[in-house]
């Protein structure tokens, strides 16, 4: 029986296949069709990105849209694409960055009109689709209309967005930038009295379902510089995220490698060049993060966040070919004169005889001198803006008076010319055209309160005969008028910080013999400390001693008038002149409180409480 040859040669395989990214690479692949499928590992590891990059650059390419600032889009579009690459390469799937207590639905209700298919491509929508955020939806026009009220009235006290890209680029490349400058714009706007308050809670979901999502895109840090410059309405201080936000925008900017623009690629896990318009933009947002996160520091009382190194200096923005616009450049200069106070004077150990030393009278010297050369050198073409800053800077500066003892006469009087200089200029916006002093920053309307605190102190001390009350007590009628008018809703903290002023004035005399009114006792919260000293003082003043009992049903009784009473109209306008700003409706003859409640409303020790007010506000008539 003959016996069958061996086939000789190479063994056949079976038909196993793979897709061309695992050829490539030479992994195991689990793919079931044909080649040009993508198997699991593909689909996981987003390898259809490439496909996607380039698709944009064909659509930026032949967008008739951005035919203007085209270098500057396609530069912040290729940076985009990095970052992109970034989070696809770097983090698992979009559902695992998720947080937990935000459920999928949720983000599909977040969802823009600008959409994504499993592939990677992108679809756009019919251009009448509304913009929508969960249950709100706003038109294509209204949107429209809202950005330029943004960019007309706001984006002068923060030039950090590009007004010529349309409001879709924006969301596309960051939903919450794009819902920050809708919020924003609401503040007042006289078609939609309502938004504001229907955007909040859906707003600050968005808002946190962002920012513990990582990676981040830097677009996120520009939002919270918007956001923090003008922060979402609070009834309290104590939900107010303000500075913990400004904590979070420096952190995020300075992970994703903005503090050195130049070497972004050493802050990613992937080679990335930054170069052109999209290395400008970064180190612009990155002026601006410094500018806001300075800004929100001296506003609150607070060390700053900021980072005023090498990075920041002519020679390395000369090696990045950027040049700051010159109204920035003034600004980032006032900001760092701010810094330097408070390193300098608040951040030592507030004993009130270290303020008359020889050495903090030497450093008093040489801020002095530094200030005089700033004006001089902007001379008249500082703009309105920049000069309230700058003057708002000196405010930051004399302040330091107060944490002496024994205050030189000599620096009260610096202090009583600077705060009314200061208040002059911000009056000065209530006549400018589209009545800038209701589009004002949070900064300015904090600024506007410590320089009214100052004031009062400086009024009904007995220091008041040597300067002029009659114009100083002028001057705090119109800081107590331009509080209210910086006011967005009723019941907000401007429109009771005003209120209360205008009855703590009504409420204290002179002080008693004896007693030194300008010493202070809080001392903690650097230039703002004088704030919180006289709320305190006035607290013990006048509070009464009460039992516990006394003061629980004080409360109850309190909060049972408020709930009888209702919401509280707003005045439409108050001259300066107006008596109705010093009346003081909730005062008894001796100047306390009806009940020690209605002081609690709205401050505690040392802290702005304004509680028992509903969340749901009234929107205002527009002033």
């Amino acid at each position: 029986m003959e016996k069958t040859p061996p086939v000789t040669g190479k063994r056949r395989g079976g038909s196993r296949k793979a897709c061309n990214e695992c050829k490539q690479q030479k992994l195991r692949c689990d793919i079931v069709q044909t080649p040009a499928a993508a198997c699991s590992r593909c689909r996981r590891r987003n390898a259809e990105m490439e496909k996607e990059i380039q698709d944009l650059r064909r659509r930026l390419a032949f967008n008739p849209e951005q035919e203007e600032g085209a270098e500057s889009h396609v530069g912040d579009d290729l940076s985009q694409c990095s970052e992109e690459a970034f989070k696809r390469r770097d983090s698992a799937p979009a559902e695992r960055s998720r947080p937990v207590s935000v459920p999928v639905e949720q983000h599909a209700s977040i969802a823009t009109p600008i959409t994504m298919q499993r592939d990677g491509s992108i679809l756009s929508q019919e251009e009448n689709t509304p913009w929508r955020l969960e249950d709100i939806a706003l038109s294509r026009a209204r949107v429209a209309r809202l950005f330029e009220q943004y960019f007309n009235y706001y984006h002068p006290f923060l030039p950090l967005l590009n007004p010529p890209k349309p409001p879709e680029v924006y969301l596309h490349r960051c939903p919450l930038l794009a819902w920050t400058i809708i919020c924003v714009a609401s503040r007042r706007s006289p078609t939609e009295p309502w938004l504001l308050s229907a955007l909040s809670g859906p707003f600050s979901r968005l808002l946190w379902s962002t920012i513990t999502s990582v990676p981040q895109d830097y677009r996120v840090v520009k939002a919270l510089c918007v956001l923090c410059t003008w922060p979402l309405p609070t009834t309290s201080q104590r939900t107010d995220a303000t500075f913990m936000l400004s904590g979070l925008m420096m952190q995020i900017a300075m992970q994703l490698g903005l503090h050195r623009p130049v070497q972004a690629e050493e802050f990613t896990t992937f080679q990335m060049e930054v170069q052109g318009e999209a290395l400008k933009d970064r180190l612009h947002t990155w002026v601006i993060c410094n500018i806001v996160a300075q800004n929100v520091a001296t506003g609150y009382g607070q060390p700053p966040s900021t980072i005023y190194d090498w990075a920041l200096e002519p020679p390395s923005l000369k090696d990045a070919d950027y040049r700051l616009p010159e109204d920035l450049m003034i600004r980032l200069r006032i900001e760092k004169f701010c810094d330097r106070v408070t390193k300098a004077l608040y951040s030592s150990k507030p004993e009130p005889g270290e303020f008359i030393s020889a050495e903090k009278l030497v450093i008093v010297q040489i801020l002095e001198t530094e200030l005089r050369e700033m004006e001089v050198e902007f001379g008249r073409g500082i703009s309105a803006i920049n000069m309230i800053h700058l003057r708002a800077a000196e405010l930051h500066f004399r302040y330091f008076v107060f944490l002496g003892s024994n205050a030189r006469s000599d620096d009260l009087t610096k202090l009583f010319i600077a705060t009314t200089s200061f208040l002059g200029r911000v009056l000065d916006l209530e006549t400018s055209p589209g009545e800038l002093i209701g589009h004002s920053t949070n900064y300015i309307l904090q600024m506007i309160v410590s320089a009214a605190f100052a004031l009062m102190k400086l009024l009904k001390s007995s220091f008041s005969r040597h300067i002029d009350f009659n114009h100083g007590k002028l001057l705090f009628n119109g800081a107590i008028s331009a509080i209210r008018r910086i006011s967005v809703m009723d019941h907000d903290r401007p429109i009771r910080l005003a209120d209360i002023l205008a009855q703590m004035w009504n409420a204290t005399g002179p002080e008693p013999a004896g007693e030194d009114g300008l010493q202070l006792k809080v001392r903690c919260r650097m230039s703002m400390s004088h704030v919180y000293d006289t709320v305190w003082r006035w607290r013990q003043r006048f509070r009464p001693v009460k039992s516990i009992e006394e003061m629980q049903a004080a409360v109850a009784a309190a909060n049972q008038d408020i709930s009888t009473i209702g919401p509280l109209g707003r005045q439409q306008d108050s001259s300066l002149e107006d008596p109705s700003l010093m009346i003081p409706n909730q005062f008894d003859e001796s100047g306390a409180f009806f009940s020690e409640a209605g002081f609690s409303e709205v401050f505690d020790s040392l802290n702005w409480v304004f509680e028992g007010i509903p969340d749901s506000f009234v929107a205002p008539p527009v002033l």
